[in-house]
C-alpha cells in the first residue's frame, strides 16, 4: 500500500474541490462502494507551544487543526484494488509565541481493517506558511491512497487521518471533548 502526498492547494480550490467522500459512487452497476474516510476527533487538534515549561496563552507557537476532507476513488479489478484520492483542509492559527512565519504540521494517513488492526500507516508534513498580517491560514493537502482489497470489501476498511500528537495533547483534547 502506498500513500503518496501530491500537492499543496490554496483554500479557494478546496472549495471547488467536489463532494465529499459520501458520495462517492460511480456510473457502473455492481462497484462497491468507496471506504470510509475519518478524522480522528483526539488527533483534531494540537496546541503547540514554545520550549520550555510555560503552557499559558503567550507561550502558544501555533493551534493547528484537521478541518475536513473532499475526495474520490476509483477502482481496479486486476489487481483488486481501491485508490482514493481526497484533499484535507489543514487550518493553523499564529499565537503570540509564533517566531517563525510557517507552522509545520505533523499528520498521519492509516488505513485499518474492520477490527481496528492497521494496515498501513505513513507520516506527513503539511507547511503552512504565513503571509503578513495573517494569523489564521487554510491550505489543502492532496493525497491519494491505494489499497489493495486482498479480499475485502470497501466496508470492511477505512482511512483515518490525524494530527501526530503528543500524549500531553491527546490528554487536553479528550478533556476538551469531554473524555
Amino acid at each position: 500500500m502506498t500513500i503518496r502526498s501530491l500537492t499543496k492547494l490554496s483554500f479557494a480550490v478546496l472549495i471547488l474541490a467536489g463532494l465529499g467522500l459520501a458520495a462517492c459512487s460511480s456510473k457502473k452497476p455492481n462497484l462497491p462502494s468507496c471506504p470510509r474516510v475519518g478524522i480522528l476527533g483526539d488527533a483534531q487538534k494540537a496546541t503547540q507551544y514554545r520550549p520550555g515549561p510555560g503552557r499559558d496563552l503567550t507561550d502558544v507557537t501555533f493551534q493547528t487543526e484537521l478541518l475536513d476532507y473532499n475526495g474520490e476513488c476509483r477502482f481496479e479489478e486486476k489487481p483488486a484494488s481501491v485508490t482514493v484520492h481526497f484533499i484535507l483542509q489543514v487550518a493553523a492559527t499564529r499565537g503570540p509565541a509564533a517566531a517563525a512565519g510557517e507552522a509545520q504540521v505533523p499528520y498521519f494517513v492509516a488505513v485499518v481493517d474492520r477490527d481496528r488492526k492497521v494496515l498501513a500507516r505513513q507520516a506527513f508534513t503539511a507547511h503552512v506558511p504565513f503571509k503578513e498580517g495573517r494569523r489564521r491560514v487554510v491550505v489543502g493537502e492532496e493525497l491519494e491512497q491505494t489499497i489493495p482489497l486482498d479480499g475485502r470489501s470497501t466496508s470492511d476498511i477505512e482511512v483515518l487521518v490525524g494530527l501526530e500528537v503528543s500524549h500531553e495533547q491527546l490528554e487536553k483534547n479528550r478533556q476538551e471533548r469531554g473524555f
